[in-house]
C-alpha cells in the first residue's frame, strides 16, 4: 500500500486527503504551526472528524504537528499542501525529510527572492535539490472535491513517468487528471488566474453609470465575458515570457481554472468588492477579514516584477488591478485600454 505524507492542513490539502483517503491511501498529515490546535484536537477524538469540512477520517489518516514524529518512515508521494504563506514551512521540512520519492505541489502562487520571481517547482529544485516534482494545476474547488464531484485537473512535469506515476496514485472514479511536460504553463496560469478571476470578479457592480445601484448586480455578464477574453490574451503573453506553452492558456490550467475561479470563490469574491467600490485595505479588514485572497497578495508581492518583465502595455488588467491594490483606490476598468 502507497503511504503519502502531506504537508499542511488547510483546505485544498484536506480536499485530497479525502480523495487519498477514498483510495485506500495510508496517509500522515504534518500540520503547519497554524495547524496544531486542530491536529491536537482531531487527535484527541475517538472519530476524526474535521469540523470545517464535516469529513470523517479513516484509520489511514494519520495526523501529526512535530516532523519527528514522521521523519523516520519512507514515502512514495510527499504532497506540498500549504498555502503560499506556508512555502519557506514546507521547504525546511523538505530539508529534514530529504525525500527521495516525487513530490507533488498543491500550492498556488510565484516565490519573489532577491527581486525574482520563481516558479514554485523552481524554487524547490533550487532550494531542496528536489528533482521529481509534479505540479497539480487546473479547476479543482476543494468543497467540490471533498463532495467527490467529477474533476478533472492536471499533473505537469519535466518528466511523463513521474506524471504518471502521481496519477496512478490520485485517479479514481471521479478524479481524472490529465498529465503535460508543460510544467512552466501549468504553474503560471495557476498562479495568474487568480489575479484574473479577481479582475473578472469586479464587473459586477461596476457595469457602467447607466445602471443602478440594484441593477449593477444584475447586469454584468457582457462585462464580465469581455474581461475574461483580455484575461486570456495577458495569460498567454505572461506564459510565453515564462518559457511556458500558450496551449496550456487554452487548457484545464488555464481557461478551465479561470472559468471556475471567476464563477466564486475568494479572489472572485474580493473583486467583487472591488468594482462596487470598496477599498483594499477596508475589505481585508471588515468585509474578507482573516481570508487569504491569494490573487490580491501575489499581485502586491510580485506584480510589480511581472509588469516590469513582460511590460506594463502588455498587461493593462493587471496593471490597473495593482494600481487599486497599492494605492488602496477605486479599481475602475478603462475599456479603452485594451480594445482596438
Amino acid at each position: 500500500m502507497n503511504k503519502i505524507l502531506i504537508l499542511g492542513f488547510g483546505v485544498a490539502s484536506t480536499a485530497y486527503i479525502s480523495l487519498l483517503d477514498h483510495n485506500k491511501k495510508k496517509v500522515s498529515v504534518l500540520g503547519t504551526p497554524f495547524d496544531r490546535k486542530k491536529i491536537s484536537s482531531l487527535n484527541a477524538s475517538k472519530i476524526k472528524k474535521d469540523k470545517k469540512s464535516r469529513l470523517v477520517f479513516s484509520n489511514n489518516v494519520k495526523f501529526y504537528n512535530n516532523v519527528e514524529e514522521v521523519i523516520k518512515s519512507k514515502y512514495s508521494l510527499v504532497v506540498v499542501g500549504v498555502n503560499s504563506n506556508g512555502i519557506l514551512w514546507a521547504s525546511q521540512q523538505l530539508c529534514l525529510l530529504k525525500p527521495s520519492c516525487p513530490i507533488l505541489i498543491l500550492t498556488k502562487g510565484l516565490f519573489k527572492s532577491k527581486n525574482k520571481i520563481y516558479k514554485l517547482s523552481d524554487f524547490f529544485k533550487q532550494k531542496n535539490k528536489l528533482t521529481k516534482i509534479v505540479y497539480a494545476a487546473g479547476p479543482c474547488l476543494a468543497g467540490e472535491l471533498v463532495n467527490k464531484t467529477h474533476t478533472r485537473t492536471v499533473l505537469a512535469s519535466n518528466s511523463i513517468a513521474n506524471a504518471k506515476y502521481v496519477k496512478k496514485i490520485l485517479q479514481n472514479d471521479y478524479y481524472h487528471p490529465d498529465i503535460t511536460a508543460d510544467i512552466a504553463g501549468a504553474e503560471i496560469c495557476s498562479a495568474t488566474k487568480n489575479i484574473y478571476a479577481t479582475i473578472i470578479g469586479s464587473s459586477v457592480g461596476q457595469s457602467n453609470k447607466y445602471l443602478s445601484k440594484k441593477n449593477k448586480k444584475k447586469n454584468y455578464f457582457n462585462a464580465a465575458s469581455a474581461l475574461f477574453e483580455q484575461s486570456i490574451r495577458e495569460m498567454n503573453i505572461i506564459v510565453k515570457k515564462f518559457k511556458g506553452q500558450t496551449s496550456t492558456v487554452l487548457g484545464p490550467a488555464g481557461t478551465g481554472d479561470l472559468y471556475v475561479s471567476a464563477l466564486g470563490g475568494r479572489n472572485s469574491k474580493m473583486g467583487s468588492f472591488l468594482g462596487s467600490g470598496f477599498l483594499y485595505k477596508n475589505i481585508i479588514k471588515s468585509q474578507m477579514k482573516n481570508i487569504t485572497v491569494e490573487g490580491a497578495e501575489l499581485m502586491l508581492d510580485v506584480g510589480s516584477l511581472l509588469l516590469k518583465a513582460v511590460g506594463k502595455k502588455n498587461l493593462p488588467l493587471a496593471s490597473l488591478l495593482l494600481s487599486s491594490l497599492k494605492k488602496n483606490k477605486k479599481l475602475k476598468i478603462d475599456w479603452k485600454k485594451f480594445s482596438n
